[in-house]
């Protein structure tokens, strides 16, 4: 690799932004032509500088650097497309500590559950608002 080249990047900042972008740069021509465009992204709480600092949050007692990392990359890409993708509700979802094969099925609640958020956003009446991160339980703190 010459010197000049980057290092590679790792799989979750390609999955989880670059990704999304490349994603959602495909779809905006289809986005565009529906009466109540909506973009959805699957973020984290560990991506919330807030949950992260607090005692009480299971987020605080967690140490995945390029994870968290990641998911506030896109929390902060949410904002970004929310301002600029003017007449599309851009929103990010939390879907909670739910067991998957990622984390070896410890998760504390259900796939159902997990999905709570994600539905909420998907099902919302034309005009609700952009620029939100929620959980199954609500809005989401930005820091």
């Amino acid at each position: 690799m010459p010197a000049t080249s980057p290092p590679p990047t790792p799989a979750s900042s390609s999955t989880y932004v670059i990704g999304v972008v490349r994603t959602t740069s495909v779809f905006l021509p289809l986005l565009r032509r529906s009466e109540d465009p909506v973009i959805i992204n699957v973020s984290s709480g560990m991506g919330s500088l807030a949950f992260t600092h607090d005692p009480g949050r299971s987020e605080s007692h967690v140490v995945a650097p390029l994870y968290a990392s990641s998911k506030a990359a896109l929390t902060m890409l949410t904002t970004q497309y929310a301002k600029g993708l003017k007449g599309i509700r851009v929103n990010a979802a939390d879907p909670g500590y739910t067991a998957t094969d990622m984390n070896g099925h410890s998760g504390s609640q259900s796939l159902t559950e997990g999905t709570d958020a994600i539905v909420a956003l998907a099902t919302e009446k034309p005009g609700a608002g952009t620029g939100r991160f929620i959980d199954r339980h609500g809005e989401i703190a930005w820091s």
